[in-house]
């Protein structure tokens, strides 16, 4: 197969104005107006309306390409476009090759006839908006949603664009992935994968799947060949002569493989992976194709108990406590995400001792490179289908657009053995019971029930989930919470104190979060000099009554500080307590919980929102709370204000453990430990164990901290979290002299130590983007603490320490 790529610069003219501009295939029109000054781009947060108008109007790309005479005999040439966004009609050279209307699936063109030595090619791209206005008005019933416009729900297209309560609204348009012209004689494979058959200790089974398209006339004998290869060495091998007949057809292998290696989520195991190779081979032409395998088993298990039904993902016989987050697109330019950048960020998720991501249905199918690295890594991936938040159609012919979109994602990413559940939607279990009061199957109820469901049934590498929350019944909201996976909401989304956490006794949390503010580094690109309440700011609050309810969070655990930059350290400190309470209750509880998800990992444009890492790349404090929550084996102690006892448990989803957990009151006015206890533990593995109460009565919150740590039998100190018996308002902290200093390591990254002379609580780096092992941490009197920054400090960065001693508060308050 010959191939001529067709990315790079095209041509885009605005149909209404008859402007043109440069365009950049793969890319979006939006995109390139901001680099080229026609549009503001995000950092002016108020650019919403300055920008609305590209939606509305229609775009032509247009571009030159030449073919030499093999390629025009060839005896298939095609045109192939990854991905475009979304509705289009494409023509060569005067004739009109075909539309599209899904910007998640690709599109195949027969050019042969029509192409030339010299091409002409044209891509018109329609109003998304405009259209689905159309497409709204024909289906003629109205649809109920949450974010957005209701048109949305008429396109297969990334439903964030038009805006959700983290993000603006930027309708995209434009050719977003790759384009190019592919030449072959004969046959060209497509869509390899594989279904395991069986897996026992000494042998494994797989059948390779290979969908192969001829372009021969007639059936003609072939030679069907498929390889297995662990690194260079070659583990199965298996050849087939088969009839090739014209057009498309799947072949399968059976592939023996002797004492199979297993894949396993992170921290369970390695993730050994294999690659899977086929040709089919005729005496006139030949295809190769290849992937990835990893050999895994999973299931979702549901075994009853006495509060409901346990929601277990169970993975090669492990019940996986899974830890992580939710995923939005990393940008407001969905599919430009380079390798570099997935490996950045799932390097820093698996740093963070989480071990799932759930990639959530309002935004795209990542690429391939996203799936590869949680491959590598053993990152769980929850994937849902792309249905968010709202009534979806279910005419017959968007069912069948459907239909065919589960087709390709799962042909196109079922091999990546990181992909363990997929999920019909998000959050539409609510809006199929809504509208079931007024019609007999609740909208999109067929979509997820019947569509997807058939479409999963053949791919036997995981389970299909058809919503997320889904509590296995309709109209009966009792059940919240006792099956299935939750979205817990009340904590933010109903201004609950998240102290409430504590009451939410759910299966699997697949999402749940409290907002904070970007860190200043963002908040100084936006305006070095507005203050907090000014438009700028204000826009980047997407959630209703966001504002508010940061400050409702934030002065229940903190006195209010004086300084802007302050009142953002303060506040990102609240988010931190917040999932902190909540998710060691969640962990405390498996497997009764087995799953806590926290929306979401990060921010595609300067926003203020649920995110654990902001638009700058810096980590706010949650990231490394969290970080240390996640850890395993752990110890937890279920401290409450006001209650003279406490829980202690051990958290060891790895495997057994034994060891010591020991617990010291510090005295903040004395700078030193008044008591210290210590207890033998032990207990089974891939759960978490009570290990009796832990008596703190007697003691003032405003002047002592609790630390507990987790020792092994031989006395190295696994985990060590530190606990107050109040809110850090209550503290008298004394001023600490906090130093901050640092110096380069021979491998290029950048060894930072912090010091102080008094107790100092959360003590961190400012503003710093990139991986840092830890930030955010009390240190006790005269501890020194080092921490490593992957690579070196950015240029013109200034190391400063903050610590909560050193906030200026507001007097009155």
């Amino acid at each position: 197969m010959r191939i001529a790529e067709l990315n790079g610069i095209w041509t885009a003219a605005n149909v209404r104005t008859n402007e043109q501009y440069r365009a950049r295939v793969p890319g979006f029109i939006q995109k390139d107006l901001m680099e080229q000054g026609a549009l503001p781009n995000e950092y002016d947060t108020l650019f919403e309306p300055k920008i609305e108008w590209v939606e509305h109007d229609d775009w032509v790309y247009t571009r030159t390409f030449e073919l030499d005479g093999e390629q025009l005999r060839s005896q298939a040439l095609e045109l192939v476009f990854e991905g475009i966004d979304t509705f289009a009609e494409v023509s060569l050279n005067g004739t009109v090759l075909g539309r599209t209307e899904n910007m998640f699936i690709s599109y195949r063109f027969d050019i042969r006839g029509i192409a030339q030595a010299k091409n002409e090619l044209s891509v018109r791209i329609f109003s998304p908006t405009e259209t689905m206005k159309e497409k709204e008005k024909a289906f003629g019933e109205s649809l109920f949603l949450w974010n957005g416009i209701s048109p949305r729900l008429f396109g297969r297209k990334a439903q964030y664009g038009y805006g959700w309560d983290w993000g603006a609204r930027v309708a995209t348009v434009g050719i977003h992935k790759a384009v190019r012209v592919e030449s072959y004689e004969g046959v060209r494979g497509e869509h390899l994968g594989y279904r395991i058959v069986s897996i026992a200790e000494d042998k494994a089974i797989i059948a390779a799947k290979h969908k192969v398209v001829s372009a021969l006339g007639e059936s003609t004998e072939a030679d069907f060949v498929c390889r297995l290869y662990d690194g260079d060495f070659i583990v199965a091998e298996k050849s087939e002569r088969v009839r090739l007949a014209p057009g498309e057809r799947v072949y399968e292998a059976s592939l023996e493989i002797a004492d199979p290696k297993l894949w396993y989520p992170a921290g369970h195991g390695a993730q050994p992976l294999y690659r899977l190779e086929a040709e089919v081979r005729t005496s006139a032409a030949s295809c190769e194709s290849a992937c990835t395998v990893g050999l895994r088993d999973v299931q979702i298990r549901m075994p009853y108990d006495e509060q409901g039904r346990k929601f277990l993902i169970v993975v090669n016989g492990i019940e996986i406590l899974c830890k992580g987050v939710n995923w939005i697109p990393l940008k407001l330019f969905p599919n430009l995400d380079t390798a570099e950048e997935y490996r950045t960020e799932i390097e820093d998720i698996a740093a963070a001792n989480m071990n799932m991501i759930r990639v959530w249905g309002g935004g795209t199918y990542e690429n391939h490179d996203f799936f590869a690295e949680c491959d590598r890594l053993g990152i769980m991936v929850w994937q849902d289908f792309m249905f968010a938040c709202g009534d979806y159609p279910d005419d017959d012919a968007f069912c069948e657009l459907v239909r065919r979109e589960a087709d390709f994602v799962i042909d196109e990413f079922g091999y990546h053995p990181s992909i363990v559940l997929w999920c019909g939607n998000n959050e539409n279990q609510f809006f199929i019971e809504r509208s079931r009061k007024k019609r007999k199957h609740g909208f999109g109820e067929k979509l997820y029930f019947d569509v997807l469901k058939e479409a999963c049934r053949r791919d036997t590498l995981r389970p299909y989930w058809p919503t997320s929350p889904y509590t296995l019944t309709f109209d009966d909201s009792r059940y919240e919470g006792d099956y299935g996976d939750m979205h817990s909401w009340y904590v933010w989304g109903q201004t609950h104190p998240y102290e409430e956490y504590r009451e939410v006794n759910g299966r699997f949390l697949s999402e749940f979060g409290m907002q904070s503010y970007p860190s200043a580094l963002v908040l100084d690109k936006v305006d070095p000099d507005a203050d907090l309440r000014d438009p700028k700011f204000d826009a980047m609050q997407k959630a209703p009554n966001g504002i508010q309810r940061l400050f409702y969070y934030t002065v229940g655990d903190y006195r209010l500080p004086a300084d802007k930059n302050d009142f953002v350290y303060v506040n990102q400190l609240m988010q931190a307590n917040a999932l902190r309470f909540g998710v060691e209750h969640w962990v405390s509880r498996m497997p009764d919980t087995s799953g806590a998800l926290i929306w979401q990992w990060s921010d595609l444009w300067p926003s203020i929102s649920w995110a654990l890492v902001d638009y700058g790349k810096v980590k706010k404090p949650s990231y490394f709370y969290m970080k240390r929550t996640f850890q395993s084996p752990n110890v937890i102690a279920k401290i409450e204000p006001g209650q003279d006892e406490a829980d202690l448990f051990v958290v060891h989803d790895r495997g057994d453990f034994s060891g010591k957990v020991k617990a010291e009151f510090y005295d903040l006015a004395t700078d030193s430990v008044v008591r210290s206890e210590e207890r033998e533990v032990s207990g089974l593995g891939y759960r978490s164990t009570a290990i009796g109460k832990l008596n703190v009565a007697g003691f003032d919150a405003a002047t002592t901290v609790v630390f507990v740590s987790l020792l092994s039998a031989g006395g190295e100190v696994l985990a060590r979290q530190a606990y107050l018996l109040g809110k850090p308002r209550q503290l008298k902290l004394k001023p600490a002299n906090v130093q901050v200093a640092s110096r380069p390591l021979d491998n290029g990254d950048t060894a930072i130590t912090l010091t102080t002379d008094v107790f100092a609580k959360d003590v961190g780096v400012l503003n710093v983007p990139g991986a840092l092992s830890d930030n955010f941490f009390d240190l006790r009197a005269g501890e020194t603490r080092e921490i490593v920054l992957k690579g070196s400090l950015p240029e013109g960065a200034e190391l400063r320490a903050i610590s909560l001693n050193g906030i200026r508060t507001i007097g009155y308050v």
